[in-house]
Parts: structure tokens; sequence; C-alpha cells
């Protein structure tokens, strides 16, 4: 996300970014942000982390983290 996007991503933005066609349902949204993730990540050998960051809040805009509470209770133990 760049300074001009402001702290706001529109879902369409968040599409463009990870390469999801409007349409996209959430197992979609999830795959395209796994390979996003991985070509990006930092240490892999393609490392960009600004498009590491973009396509993170990309991925947050159109599927928020579950609150804390959800992720205690998910399993018994923290993430």
């Amino acid at each position: 996300m760049t300074k001009k996007d402001g702290p706001f991503m529109t879902r369409q933005k968040a599409l463009l970014i990870l390469g999801c066609p409007m349409n996209a349902r959430e197992a979609d949204i999830r795959s395209a942000w796994r390979k996003k993730a991985k070509f990006f990540h930092p240490d892999s050998p393609y490392s960009n982390i600004g498009a590491f960051m973009q396509a993170k809040n990309a991925f947050e805009t159109l599927i928020p983290p579950a609150p804390q509470s959800v992720r205690v209770r998910a399993g018994g133990r923290r993430f």
C-alpha cells in the first residue's frame, strides 16, 4: 500500500493486487494470497518487502483477521 492509497484499500484494488477476479470466492483469495506471500516473502530469492506488505494489506482488506478471542478458542492455543 502506498501513501496515496491512505489507510484503507477498496475491495476492487485489493482483488487487483492479488490477481483475483471480482467474483472471487474466499478460497480463491486465500490461494492467491499464499502464492504472492510465498513469492515476495523476505526469505525468498524474489524478496520484495513493499510488494509483500501490499499483498498482505490486500488480503486483510478482503478477509479481516479473526479477533484474538476467536483464535484462542479455535484450538485452545495461541497462534
